[in-house]
């Protein structure tokens, strides 16, 4: 597999189109429609743009082929969705009054993104891979 089918396939796994993956990486939609094609090869600079998005992605998978898509593997640090009960987090408030009964309730919100803004103007995005 070669850089051009390892870029495919991370577009693929994380289900976007090739605007919609230029859009996260911060490059034309022509950029991404030309290497898609074989026009064109990956350059350092997409491959560093992909990295910075996608911060989980192992690079040495992304730019040589070697090893695994994604860095965490068992037995690493947990990511931010693992820490999460499956039923989500539940929010217990002190109450005056009676208990009623209750309505059905609609299923359980669960987080799909969360980001990070810093002070030196960059952020990390944190998707759920779970919802």
């Amino acid at each position: 597999m070669n850089e051009r089918e390892r870029i495919e396939k991370v577009k693929d796994t994380l289900g976007l189109t090739a605007r919609q993956f230029a859009a996260e990486i911060h490059v034309q939609p022509g950029t991404i429609s030309n290497m898609m094609a074989g026009r064109n090869n990956p350059s350092l600079e997409v491959m560093k743009r992909i990295m910075e998005r996608y911060p989980t992605l192992n690079p040495e998978w992304l730019i040589l082929g070697v090893g695994e898509m994604w860095r965490t593997k068992p037995g690493q640090e947990a990511g931010l969705f693992d820490q999460l009960p499956p039923e989500g987090i539940k929010k217990k408030l002190p109450t005056d009054k009676k208990e009623e009964p209750q309505t059905p309730a609609a299923p359980p919100k669960q987080i799909s993104r969360i980001v990070v803004y810093y002070t030196d103007n960059t952020f990390e995005e944190f998707i759920n891979q779970k919802s």
